[in-house]
């Protein structure tokens, strides 16, 4: 009897066996779905290989060094790479060659340039050994210098270039105004739209967000969060536990419970597919505040994170027409006094020290060719000088 029982439990399990591998199959659909999905796997692993090793992605790239949204382990740069990366970003950004702009090389590379063109127009004054050509290279180089320090100043953007050479003391109300006008302007740089994905939604169809973006599409529009993303929501998470460190300024996230707060620091954020983007909003404690939570004191900075919800892609406002100030509320508060204002300024000022690349490769390539003109006109002038000196 046992040997009969053992039997029939072996046949039963080959028999579910059999019929759960005649119940599995993969459809002309699924396939499709697995081929896109591996291909943009191997898509997305590909451009963050480019991200991480090629040199023409370092230059190209407008935002600045991540550290937080890396690779695996095994496909970061190593440290020599690393350190590579980081010099070239350096070399290649405003304010390396904004070391370059001086009032003192514009005044020379003008008197220069009047003193050759003098030359130029008066023979007589040139003395035999004189020469045409080395002057007409001194006066070439000496466009170029003007011509890349007016690109600077055209193309250099606003807030970097503001910090850059910022040497006042006093600021004043309209200066600080100033700063936080620069200061949304560069948030409006970061602000996105991000399509609802309905087939992803579909899996969940009781859900009220599938249910919204199902009536926005029967409307004939496409639903849409606006909001920061993931990758801002971190970077300005991070640039205000900077300024809360230099300011020495107390902050704490308030939690989904009034009068409770936790102390603030920054944390990386990823979000599945669909999730809403987000706005965020500072606000000082007050002494009731306070009190009744008992965590902080007055004057104390709290932060919120407020998600957003599904709008219809014609109505959302485009980055030409978003007020900024109505969805990252409260900067006002870290422009209260001129000290606070420029830090907070100066640390958001280096998210554009890579804005622009092709400015920044016309500027590159103006300074060189006045470098190498002037190198040029040496060389000639030492052609003349050195016969005679022997």
């Amino acid at each position: 009897m046992p040997a009969k029982n053992k039997f029939s439990e072996v046949e039963n399990q080959s028999d579910q066996t059999q019929d759960s591998e005649k119940g599995f199959f993969l459809s002309e659909e699924m396939c499709r779905k697995l081929a896109e999905s591996q291909k943009q796997y191997r898509r997305e692993q590909r451009r963050q290989r480019r991200l991480e090793f090629s040199w023409v992605s370092w230059f190209f790239d407008e935002f600045p060094s991540d550290d937080m949204f890396r690779p695996a382990l095994r496909e970061r740069r190593n440290t020599r790479q690393e350190m590579m990366y980081h010099r070239f970003r350096q070399m290649i950004s405003w304010s390396f060659w904004s070391r370059m702009k001086s009032s003192t090389g514009v005044k020379l590379v003008a008197i220069g340039g009047l003193v050759a063109a003098f030359l130029q127009a008066a023979p007589d004054l040139k003395g035999v050994e004189a020469a045409v050509l080395p002057l007409s290279w001194l006066l070439l180089g000496g466009v170029f210098y003007l011509l890349a320090v007016i690109c600077f100043e055209i193309r250099c953007p606003v807030l970097l270039k503001r910090t850059l050479a910022s040497n006042e003391d006093y600021l004043g109300i309209e200066g600080r105004r100033w700063l936080l006008a620069l200061v949304e302007d560069e948030l409006r740089r970061w602000w996105s739209i991000k399509s609802y994905d309905m087939e992803i939604g579909a899996y969940s169809p009781e859900s009220n967000k599938y249910q919204t973006a199902e009536a926005i599409t029967q409307y004939g529009d496409i639903p849409v969060y606006d909001g920061f993303d993931d990758y801002a929501s971190t970077r300005i998470e991070y640039a205000l536990n900077e300024y809360s460190n230099l300011a020495s300024v107390a902050m704490w996230r308030a939690e989904f419970e009034p009068n409770q707060y936790e102390k603030f620091s920054p944390v990386r954020v990823i979000s599945p597919t669909n999730a809403p983007l987000r706005s965020f909003h500072l606000s000082r404690l007050n002494s009731f505040d306070a009190k009744l939570s008992k965590e902080g004191k007055e004057g104390d900075l709290v932060l919120r994170w407020f998600d957003s919800s599904l709008m219809f892609l014609s109505k959302v406002e485009g980055p030409h027409n978003l007020t900024v100030s109505a969805n990252a509320e409260g900067l006002l508060y870290l422009f209260q006094n001129d000290s606070s204002a420029l830090i907070f300024t100066r640390i958001i000022a280096q998210w554009q020290n890579t804005m622009r690349p092709w400015s920044r490769l016309l500027l590159i390539c103006l300074f060189i060719a006045s470098g190498g003109c002037f190198a040029w006109f040496v060389l000639l002038q030492m052609k003349i000088l050195i016969p005679i000196l022997m």
